[in-house]
Parts: C-alpha cells; sequence; structure tokens
C-alpha cells in the first residue's frame, strides 16, 4: 500500500500546478485530499510550504514582503495566516548565528503566530480558524501556488545561513547607521510632528524643513568629498523595497518615484507585485523612506478630510476624485521639492562654491549605474488616473499649503529641529 504521505504530497504537488497553469482548483481534485488521512495532509503541507519559503529566501525575498504577499494573493485572510504560520516555523528552525540582524529585527516586527519548532502547526491552523477540511485545502492549495510563482528578487538582505560579499549588484550593505544619523533622526522627529498636526499649512511647513534638512545634509557630504583626497571611498549606493499597496497604486507609486528623485535616488516600480525598489546612497535610501511614508500619511488625511465634509455620493468620495487628487498632490509635492533643493543648492554654492556640484552628478551617475547593473534596461509607463477636475485642484492644493522659499522657513527651522 502506498504511504500516505506520499500520496499526499504528490496530490498537493499536482492541485498546485494544475491551479498555476490554469488558475482553478478543479473540485474533485479537493475532495481527493480530504479523503487522505488528515495527519498526511497536514504533514505534506508543512514540508511544501517550508520548502517554499526557503526557495524565496534564496529568490531575493524578505520575511515582511512574503508576509505581505500571503495577505495579497490570498481570497480569504486565514491563507495569508497560514503564510506566517510557515515564517514563524522556518525561523524558529534556524540558528540566530546564521541570520543578519536585520533579517531578525524583521522577523519580529511582524507579530507572527508563536512557534515551538515541532510538526503540527498546518493542524492548529485549522482549529484557530474553525475552517472545514474542504475549505482549508482550498486555502491551501491556494498559498502553495500564490508562493511557487514568485520571481526572483534582486537580493537586499544576506539570505539566511549566507554572508553578504563580493561588489555588485547583490552586495548587501546595512542600512542601520544610516537610520541611526543624527541628522535623519531630527528629520523623522520633524515629519512625526507634521503627521500629527491637525493644521494642513502647519504639516506642509514641517515636511518642507526636512526636505531642506535632507538636502543640506547631502550638499555637507558633497562639500566634504570634495575636499577628500579619495573622495570615492564614500559609501556606495544601496537599495530597498517599499510596498506600494492597492488602492491607487499608479499614483502612489508616482509619488515614490518624484521623492526618490528630488532625494537623489531612483526608484523602479514592480507593478505585479506591489513594490518599489529605491536605489541610493545610504542617507538619501533612508530619507525616501522617511518622506515617502510621511507625504502619503499627509495625502490619506487630506483626502479623509475631503470626505468627511461631502455627502454620500457626491464626487469627493469617488474613485477618479481620489486618483486624481492623488496624482496632482504627487506633481505638486515634485515641484515643491525641487524649489527647496534649488534654494538650498544656490545657498551652498555662494557661500561654499561650486566643487560640490560635481560631487553630487557623480553620486548620481553612480546610483545610475547601480540601477543599469540591477535591472538591465527598464521600461517607462503612462501613470493611470482619474481626470476629475475638482480631484485635481484639491489635490494640488492639499500639497500647496506652506512656503516654499528656505529663506522664509530659517526663521522657526531650529526651533522645530530642537
Amino acid at each position: 500500500m502506498a504511504d500516505p504521505d506520499e500520496l499526499a504530497v504528490d496530490l498537493l504537488k499536482e492541485v498546485v500546478l494544475y491551479r498555476v497553469d490554469t488558475g482553478v482548483t478543479p473540485p474533485r481534485a479537493l475532495r481527493m485530499l480530504t479523503d487522505l488521512p488528515i495527519p498526511a495532509v497536514d504533514r505534506a503541507t508543512e514540508t511544501l510550504l517550508l520548502d517554499l519559503v526557503d526557495m524565496l529566501w534564496q529568490r531575493g525575498w524578505q520575511p515582511a514582503e512574503v508576509h505581505r504577499q500571503g495577505r495579497r494573493g490570498c481570497s480569504i485572510a486565514a491563507g495569508g495566516r497560514l503564510v506566517g504560520h510557515a515564517i514563524a516555523a522556518d525561523h524558529v528552525g534556524r540558528r540566530s548565528t546564521t541570520l543578519d540582524h536585520r533579517w531578525v529585527e524583521q522577523i519580529e516586527r511582524l507579530d507572527l503566530p508563536p512557534s515551538d519548532g515541532r510538526p503540527g502547526w498546518v493542524g492548529r491552523w485549522v482549529q484557530t480558524e474553525q475552517l472545514h477540511r474542504d475549505r482549508a485545502a482550498a486555502a491551501i492549495v491556494e498559498v502553495l501556488a500564490d508562493l511557487y510563482v514568485l520571481p526572483r528578487l534582486d537580493p537586499i538582505l544576506p539570505q539566511p545561513g549566507s554572508s553578504a560579499t563580493g561588489i555588485g549588484p547583490t552586495e548587501v550593505i546595512d542600512l542601520s547607521g544610516a537610520e541611526a544619523d543624527p541628522v535623519l533622526q531630527r528629520i523623522r522627529a520633524l515629519l512625526a510632528q507634521a503627521e500629527s498636526t491637525t493644521f494642513e499649512a502647519e504639516a506642509e511647513a514641517f515636511t518642507a524643513k526636512a526636505q531642506e534638512l535632507m538636502t543640506r545634509h547631502a550638499v555637507d557630504a558633497a562639500i566634504v568629498a570634495a575636499a577628500s583626497s579619495r573622495p570615492g571611498d564614500a559609501a556606495r549606493p544601496v537599495a530597498v523595497r517599499l510596498p506600494v499597496d492597492a488602492p491607487y497604486v499608479d499614483a502612489k507609486s508616482l509619488l515614490l518615484q518624484i521623492v526618490a528623485s528630488a532625494t537623489r535616488c531612483r526608484s523602479v516600480f514592480h507593478a505585479d507585485l506591489g513594490l518599489s525598489t529605491v536605489v541610493g546612497f545610504p542617507d538619501d535610501v533612508a530619507a525616501v523612506e522617511l518622506l515617502f511614508t510621511s507625504l502619503l500619511l499627509q495625502a490619506q488625511r487630506a483626502l479623509a478630510e475631503a470626505a468627511a465634509g461631502a455627502r454620500a455620493g457626491t464626487r469627493q468620495r469617488g474613485t477618479s476624485f481620489r486618483s486624481a487628487f492623488l496624482l496632482a498632490y504627487a506633481q505638486r509635492i515634485g515641484q515643491r521639492l525641487d524649489a527647496i533643493n534649488e534654494a538650498v543648492y544656490a545657498e551652498a554654492e555662494q557661500v561654499e562654491g561650486p566643487a560640490f556640484l560635481p560631487v553630487l552628478r557623480s553620486r548620481q551617475q553612480a546610483v545610475d549605474a547601480e540601477v543599469d547593473e540591477r535591472f538591465g534596461e527598464l521600461s517607462a509607463s503612462r501613470v493611470r488616473g482619474g481626470y476629475d477636475l475638482l480631484g485635481w485642484a484639491s489635490g494640488e492644493a492639499a500639497a500647496d499649503q506652506a512656503r516654499l522659499n528656505a529663506g522664509h522657513l530659517e526663521t522657526d527651522r531650529e526651533a522645530a529641529l530642537r
């Protein structure tokens, strides 16, 4: 008689591949799965899920990305939580000495279900979710198929059990030093003030001050490099991946692209995955993540306020209004950030001379070269969105409350940074 565990593994593989090819799970195959002994199906699921999770680590995926994909790719929330169980079971089975500290920190932020490293976690998941076995089988197949088709990504963190070595697009550099930079801490404080205030003009003023500080920090670094006899020994370009969640992913990815460009970085949007890779020098990359997150929160708050003041069914609550709002917001934010940069560059050139400008250009060329090496030839696509004139005007207004001129901000900048 055939071994039930082997039958369960073979049948699961067959059903998953069929779903990958056709997009559907045949009811007869689900019945066959539920006819097998429950412990055998659970053990087969655990084996295949752990194999897939390990494969995704080798393909460059990070824990938070796989966890998020579990939520995005499953039709029921229980399926996403099964992915969390798999990540937790994988993690508890690894020695901490084989893991990069950023990997461990990312795992700890995910709030995964507890795992003792022993088999049986699929069965516990079924019981906790209170799923009938046929519904559990359907969710299992969906999860396995979703993870199976995920593409290879450029590695950002060292894979479990590996070390970051070598030079080039797969080199992994620790960003924790940049994130601990006191200037970035002050920028974080400014953006926190922007997010917490209920006055839109005040929020925009704090955001403008944060961008001014980012640019001044970059100029200071360029001045130091220009005066150095070995400017090439500075930090190298690095990359992070940021989630861009629905709805309105086109507008949100455009906002990230604009923020990255204004902060001397570049972003590449992976539309199918809802992810963007940001490439730049460590301080700049960390600043992009801070500013993009803050601006997105501010935009969502402004949208909520516009909807709160409108009756149900009016334009301010419609998708065209919201999409146009976010596109206009992104465009106007770009204009404002560019104006701040130009003011800071002009002031620095007047005080320090133009020696830092070639350094900035050289850093931009290094970022461009890193993007070319990581991604090769890239394609551009038109950003799709609504064409609501009221939404566009409202988005511009939400991004246009504070004064742009860096000199106007000078009187209260130091108070805000204390």
